[in-house]
């Protein structure tokens, strides 16, 4: 049976005709899949954020996004939740960030910051990092540095989300590591957006020469404030300023692939993050503590059910074939007869 990108739905209801234009990497990936595999595609959209693969019995799986239907749904809700899933990975003796949820109510109706939170504070110094609950591609991730940004930001993000989470700043090599059936088809070592100086231009121009970097991101301004510098300095020759707190390529960050380069320590600590979930599919994000590659230990931030992988995709063609075969592996799993 042929593949097929039939007419999906708009935002509004209506009946899109398919545009082959913008389309998602995953859907292009499944597109060339299916035609190599006899199985038909059906977009759910113009762009294929969604859609449905059916095989010549009748058979069908869903996906949207980067979500298929190889993960148990419990399994997922709960990698969703960051502070259920680093419960049950530490009370499976896996080694996670020590984490304090924070409920938006408690913040919105207090006067003062809540007990917990000080005392978090005075256990731990700053910095720490504030982030949502449930959220994803480094949106709304904090760097504190004091005691006034702590409470402004706490007070700024329990409008828009409900639980938030604050965990100390850990130092280390930053790592992603993607688990199948207990297999590593890749990891991956991310780092901040950063820019380099030329000693001419400032920091703002080299900003809006880059393609992946939102300028209006005001995470940018604070970060440069605690390196002495505004978005009007001009760095020397050479120099690298970092612009973010959080690695997400979706923010501007890079990668390199660095699976064969891992401990197998490292590689054991991220299968059995995503077993403990009950998860076959997973991205595990980790912080690799210690200078000495072979006894360093894992740290285990958050486990994804649904990892993204087309920013690294588009880095370049390396990374775009590293990508092609982990999703080329996914889909031989998920479409298994």
């Amino acid at each position: 049976m042929p593949t097929s990108a039939k007419a999906g739905i708009d935002r509004n209801g209506a009946a899109a005709r398919t545009d082959t234009r913008g389309r998602s990497v995953v859907y292009e990936l499944l597109e060339q899949y299916c035609a190599e595999h006899g199985l038909h595609l059906t977009a759910g959209d113009s762009r294929g954020h969604a859609g449905c693969i059916e095989d010549g019995r009748g058979k069908r799986w869903f996906f949207k996004g980067t979500r298929f239907d190889i993960n148990p749904l419990g399994s997922a809700e709960i990698a969703n939740d960051k502070a259920y899933s680093l419960h049950f990975l530490e009370q499976a003796g896996v080694r996670v960030p020590e984490s304090l949820l924070v409920f938006a109510q408690d913040v919105r109706t207090g006067r003062q910051l809540p007990a917990d939170i000080l005392q978090f504070v005075e256990d731990h110094g700053f910095p720490l990092f504030l982030k949502p609950n449930i959220g994803q591609e480094g949106q709304d991730v904090f760097r504190i540095h004091g005691f006034a940004e702590l409470s402004d930001m706490l007070h700024r993000l329990s409008g828009t989300h409900p639980q938030l989470l604050l965990q100390p700043e850990m130092s280390g090599r930053d790592l992603r590591v993607i688990i199948l059936d207990g297999d590593v088809l890749c990891a991956v070592e991310r780092r901040a957006a950063q820019v380099t100086g030329d000693g001419r231009q400032s920091i703002a121009t080299l900003i809006g020469a880059h393609t992946r970097i939102a300028p209006s991101d005001g995470r940018i301004d604070a970060a440069l404030a605690h390196q002495g510098l505004t978005r009007d300095s001009v760095p020397g020759a050479g120099d690298r300023v970092a612009l973010l707190p959080v690695t997400n390529l979706s923010t501007g960050g890079t990668a390199d692939i660095v699976t064969g380069q891992l401990a197998p320590g490292v590689l054991d600590a991220a299968r059995k993050a995503a077993a403990v979930l009950g998860l076959r599919y997973a991205g595990v994000d980790m912080i690799l503590t210690g200078s000495a590659p072979h006894t360093a230990e894992a740290v285990i931030l958050e486990v994804n059910a649904a990892p993204g992988l087309s920013n690294l995709y588009r880095q370049g063609p390396g990374e775009a074939a590293c990508v092609g075969a982990i999703y080329g592996t996914l889909f031989s799993r998920l479409f298994a007869k």
